[in-house]
């Protein structure tokens, strides 16, 4: 016959790893709303009150449950496809980016976006910025 602490041992193994495969299953299934929610109260913080406009989706599915991602596409003008992402970790780490790509090249870019004034400026490095100038009468339709 097994020693007591043996089976008491058994015991807490099995149950602590069930409640680690439903705290995973849990963290699976609100991953991508977490994610969204995430990325929405960043860019408000970041870019300001235009943000609440941005319609995040969450970005597949990791391996890691506290890394949260999402992405929103903005435009694509004159072959350059142009997207948000937003990171986020459980150590509070979190980070908005402007990639700028090449629809018909490998070419990309991926730059960080600390403010709105500063969004301003990666924007008027494209080609979408000839349709969004303000000094051009560009701007929201």
């Amino acid at each position: 016959m097994s020693h007591p602490i043996m089976v008491a041992a058994a015991k807490k193994l099995v149950h602590e790893e069930e409640r680690r495969t439903t705290a995973r299953e849990v963290a699976f299934r609100t991953w991508g709303a977490r994610s969204v929610t995430a990325a929405s109260k960043y860019a408000r913080n970041v870019l300001g009150a235009e943000a609440v406009t941005l319609a995040w989706e969450a970005l597949g599915v990791l391996g890691l449950d506290d890394l949260l991602q999402a992405v929103v596409p903005l435009d694509t003008v004159a072959g350059q496809h142009l997207e948000l992402y937003y990171s986020g970790d459980s150590t509070g780490t979190e980070r908005l980016a402007l990639r700028r790509s090449c629809i018909t090249c490998p070419t990309q870019y991926v730059d960080d976006v600390t403010s709105l004034e500063q969004f301003g400026r990666l924007l008027s490095q494209t080609a979408a910025w000839q349709s969004i100038n303000p000094r051009n009468g560009g701007g929201p339709a």
